[in-house]
């Protein structure tokens, strides 16, 4: 076997064995709350299908920095794009992927964010998942239905919560240093 094909089957393996395991996760949440194992494939698909359909435009390229994230079919657009027109472009393109529900488009029109903003965004988002899981807000549920997003030091948050948990998981994240402002993007069961 060469390099590269050992190589390659391990990447699939490993892609397997996360998809496994998140849905796994995804089945050990209260009956209320649980997102099947197909819901959380769906949504992983919505993501990387409306990714490639955003950049595959002629219109948008590197210089647009999109993040994407897809719960229960609800698409997240976030970060910046240099036009109005790619703006709207985005929310079309990713309205036209199967399975899509809602797009809710936060991209800001303004030049792309340098790597230190990035860096600071990912670090947000890091911390933010790690005090979730420390101060567990909605107790006895699994913290792994919230998803964080961080865009210009604004903290995106989405899953299928009541409201009062809701308010919970943002008020926590909204205490968290270099956060400017959170936004809510949840699916309510109440």
């Amino acid at each position: 076997m060469r390099l590269n094909q050992f190589f390659e089957s391990r990447f699939q393996w490993g892609v397997f064995a996360l998809l496994l395991s998140a849905a796994l996760m995804a089945a050990c949440t209260p009956a209320s709350k649980k997102r099947t194992a197909g819901t959380f494939i769906d949504d992983a698909t919505i993501e990387a299908t409306v990714r490639n359909n955003i950049y595959a435009t002629d219109e948008i390229d590197n210089s647009d920095h999109i993040k994407i994230e897809a719960h229960n079919g609800t698409v997240l657009l976030a970060g910046e794009t240099r036009s109005e027109a790619n703006k709207t472009l985005a929310t079309r393109v990713a309205n036209q992927v199967r399975g899509v529900k809602n797009v809710v488009n936060e991209l800001a029109v303004m030049p792309s964010v340098g790597i230190g903003e990035r860096l600071d965004n990912s670090y947000i988002t890091t911390k933010a998942n790690s005090v979730l899981t420390v101060k567990d807000p909605i107790s006895g549920t699994d913290m792994a239905r919230i998803k964080v997003m961080t865009a210009r030091r604004n903290v995106y948050l989405m899953g299928t919560v009541t409201r009062e948990e809701g308010d919970k998981v943002a008020e926590v994240v909204r205490n968290i240093g270099g956060v400017e402002k959170v936004i809510k993007v949840f699916d309510f069961l109440d």
